[in-house]
């Protein structure tokens, strides 16, 4: 019995880990089609759409929320957010490389385990720094795949750790 309660454990870590993987590459699959000529098919089969949407007063901030690229924003509100969006991108990327530099530099040094910096404060200071990328991301380019991998990514990085050591 404690032996499959263990391997159920196991499949539903390994299909949450596969699971965010995949989504990962759909969302560079989804950027790197995006900046493609694909994307002028894309925006002429979507721009009737699109052109509704902008019609009526209701649903007039989901193409300048979901469309950042192409819309200037309607409001202030949606501009502080864009650029919060920028300072969280390139505070959690300068973190992640700053401790990331930490840590091989002492590897390469052989100094031992990294104790200064960031890591005096917080255990995992690199998961810190990807969690502030990927929210500026999701806020810079707030796509339902980009929403659901800062999602999947945010639960594998709070979650799965505590049951790993549960377990």
């Amino acid at each position: 019995m404690e032996q499959q309660k263990r391997s159920d454990s196991n499949i539903g870590k390994r299909f949450a880990w596969i699971s965010a993987i995949v989504l990962s590459f759909i969302v560079g699959l989804e950027i790197v089609i995006m900046i493609s000529p694909f994307a002028f098919f894309f925006y002429a089969a979507f721009n009737p759409f699109l052109l509704a949407l902008n019609q009526s007063s209701m649903t007039r901030w989901l193409t300048a929320f979901f469309l950042p690229h192409m819309v200037i924003p309607p409001n202030e509100a949606l501009t502080v957010v864009r650029i919060l969006g920028s300072v969280f991108f390139v505070a959690g990327m300068l973190i992640f490389l700053f401790c990331a530099a930490q840590v091989y530099i002492g590897k390469l040094l052989k100094k031992g385990v990294a104790t200064k910096g960031f890591y005096t404060i917080i255990r995992h200071p690199q998961y810190l720094g990807l969690g502030f990328t990927a929210l500026g991301l999701a806020i810079m380019w707030p796509r339902f795949l980009t929403l659901t991998l800062f999602t999947v990514m945010l639960f594998c990085i709070i979650f799965l750790p505590k049951t790993r050591n549960a377990g």
